[in-house]
């Protein structure tokens, strides 16, 4: 059984800037930085953010299902198995379910038959009754408590007769810049990538960056996803920081220059089985048209619609998570942040673009 599930809804405001770089190419236009060629704003998938945060969940020990096995893609039914495998010793909560099968599938068992892959090949070639049920159960535990991408995101599985799907509990709406961009124009280059006493060998081709995005991305937790995923309130812990930290914590070439600048979740009472609504709505950014953005400095973001939108809310809100970066000098505080509630301010410490 899975304590401190998470139980309320959440909606949540993320903003990260691009300086000089590519935050998400497009395959089907030569690799370009996305963009609504209606609006000149840059956009980004929820799909890349999430490559971010599972890329930092990966580099500080966590198990992550939507990955490479020696890096290959591999499928599903292998990916859970190479799981199982490393986790060949399980222990059941005593008078659980599962406990109770396994030792119906092992009573009689030497004790160094009592390993998952044994007991499968025994039990299969016996047509055991009990080893469909406890498989599937033992599937469930090990996505629910050993696979933290899908607690977040979700994911559908069909192995053997284990055929499950989990909805995400967390939901990240695609990105998109607070303005119009403007590619670099200059966008060939020469790679040097191999020289001998004769000739130095290089290549030709093109390096698509933006001067200058400011991007922003709503998502939402939904508490019943948490439910059945296995969302707990320390993955929710970890997610807050992951989302911060990961944006610069293993640039590539194309994306050195993406510095966080904001995070801000509403959590609201556990009663409230809603959400507002898309909080980028409430964002308002002024620059100088006639004035070409290079930095965060040739603009102001005015958040004034959305504090009064948490003061008008304030009933249904039981916990607001805050951080920003020191490059905002805590002005983002002040316009956001509502007067008499306590607000959880994270410190996470992250380069940023001075």
């Amino acid at each position: 059984m899975l304590n401190n599930l998470v139980k309320s809804n959440s909606d949540f405001l993320f903003l990260y800037e691009a300086v000089k770089c590519n935050p998400n190419g497009d395959p089907d236009m030569e690799n370009k930085p996305r963009i609504d060629y209606e609006t000149q704003t840059n956009l980004v998938t929820d799909l890349r953010v999430k490559r971010f945060i599972r890329d930092y969940l990966k580099a500080i020990g966590h198990p992550i299902f939507v990955d490479t096995l020696a890096e290959k893609k591999v499928t599903a039914e292998r990916m859970l198995r190479s799981i199982i495998q490393q986790k060949e010793d399980f222990t059941f909560e005593p008078g659980s379910e599962l406990a109770d099968l396994w030792e119906k599938l092992t009573s009689d068992l030497k004790p160094e038959e009592k390993k998952y892959n044994k007991v499968k090949e025994i039990q299969k070639k016996k047509k055991s009754e009990y080893w469909s049920p406890f498989n599937n159960l033992l599937l469930n535990m090990i996505i629910k408590t050993s696979l933290i991408d899908i607690r977040y995101f979700g994911g559908a599985f069909a192995i053997e007769d284990f055929s499950e799907t989990y909805t995400g509990p967390i939901q990240i709406n695609w990105g998109y810049s607070l303005h119009p961009v403007e590619l670099i124009k200059s966008n060939t280059i020469t790679t040097r990538f191999a020289s001998t006493e004769d000739a130095e060998m290089s290549s030709m081709g093109k390096d698509y960056r933006l001067y200058y995005s400011l991007l922003a991305f709503h998502g939402t937790i939904n508490k019943r996803a948490a439910e059945k995923s296995g969302l707990t309130e320390d993955d929710m812990n970890l997610f807050r920081e992951a989302i911060v930290q990961s944006i610069p914590a293993q640039p590539t070439r194309s994306k050195l220059g993406q510095y966080p600048l904001l995070y801000l979740q509403l959590e609201y009472k556990p009663a409230y089985n809603g959400f507002l609504r898309d909080l980028r709505d409430f964002v308002q950014v002024q620059y100088t048209p006639e004035k070409a953005i290079r930095a965060f400095s040739d603009m102001e973001v005015n958040f004034t619609s959305l504090k009064k939108l948490i003061q008008e809310n304030l009933d249904k809100i039981a916990h607001i998570y805050f951080w920003e970066s020191t490059l905002t000098e805590q002005k983002f505080a002040a316009q956001i942040l509502p007067e008499n509630f306590t607000v959880e301010k994270l410190n996470f410490t992250v380069p940023t673009g001075e």
